[in-house]
């Protein structure tokens, strides 16, 4: 048979246990003793401090901060022995596989572009429509532009490095914020430029390890998705990681909790059933419970 007493117990997140103590009838704290590792310690509760659970939303995220590194690189090489007639392409510029880097052309043309005038190119490009062209450099796909090593007019060599380019550009930094609850892994980011607020990228969480001499804080490596222009290689870059969410979620203060033997308690309020001298049947919990002292 059912009854309407209320009972507090210790609830594990899925077991519920009886603790030991009784009720003061003077309203003082009532005392709860627990063994923990052979040593007796008393958990002072207030049963006058009652609470009830909250049922709302729970959406958190953490602040973010950290230097862009260009990774996955590879470098450009000259195609042939030439001159360097025009750079398309400036530093940290994102280019995409059709973007021109550049224009050159062997040392024979640039022999014949020097002797004449500018009308005289325009002039010889036309009589040698076909024969002479420039020749245009291309990446090979997208990425950012990490280093530029040439100049309009200089002389290279096939095989000479002209660009380097990143495929992909990591945040690697820290959390700002003290973390009770760990990210996930590819967990979204929003971030923007330390120097300018307008160039703003959105990354993804791709490793997380916990900071030796500062609990509760990470190091973490952000892969950014959308590589645009002036992502500026070596900036500082700040913002939020998102760490989870949860709808309709079951709140309350957290220190309400009561931590030991590895495990978190709460004197919870629960509905009963059965009883005898010794036992008595625990149907579900409340919506209530007492705050430790």
């Amino acid at each position: 048979m059912k009854t309407a007493d209320r009972l507090l117990i210790f609830m594990l997140p899925a077991i519920f246990m009886l603790p030991a103590f009784g009720a003061a009838e003077d309203g003082s704290p009532e005392k709860v003793e627990k063994k923990d590792t052979g040593k007796q310690e008393t958990v002072l509760i207030n049963a006058g401090n009652e609470g009830e659970i909250r049922i709302g939303d729970m959406e958190l995220y953490v602040g973010v901060s950290g230097i862009a590194s260009a990774q996955d690189l590879y470098d450009i090489p000259a195609p042939f022995d030439g001159r360097i007639e025009e750079v398309m392409a400036e530093q940290f510029d994102h280019v995409k596989k059709e973007s021109v880097l550049l224009k050159m052309v062997s040392h024979e043309m640039a022999a014949m572009l020097d002797t004449t005038g500018d009308e005289s190119k325009e002039e010889l490009e036309r009589r040698w429509k076909g024969v002479f062209n420039y020749h245009l450099v291309y990446p090979q796909g997208a990425g950012i532009v990490a280093s530029i090593y040439i100049k309009p007019r200089q002389t290279v060599y096939k095989g000479e490095r002209l660009f380097t380019i990143a495929r992909k550009v990591i945040i690697i930094g820290n959390t700002t914020e003290l973390l009770y609850s760990k990210p996930q892994l590819e967990a979204p980011a929003a971030l923007e430029y330390a120097r300018d607020s307008s160039v703003k990228v959105n990354a993804l969480l791709k490793n997380l390890i916990p900071l030796k001499d500062k609990e509760g804080f990470y190091k973490v490596w952000l892969e950014v998705t959308d590589l645009k222009n002036k992502i500026r290689v070596g900036g500082i870059f700040k913002g939020h990681l998102f760490v989870g969410r949860t709808e309709e979620a079951r709140i309350v203060p957290r220190s309400a909790l009561i931590e030991a033997n590895g495990k978190k308690y709460m004197v919870l309020e629960v509905e009963t059933g059965l009883s005898t001298r010794e036992e008595i049947e625990l149907l579900k919990p409340g919506n209530h419970f007492l705050m430790p002292k």
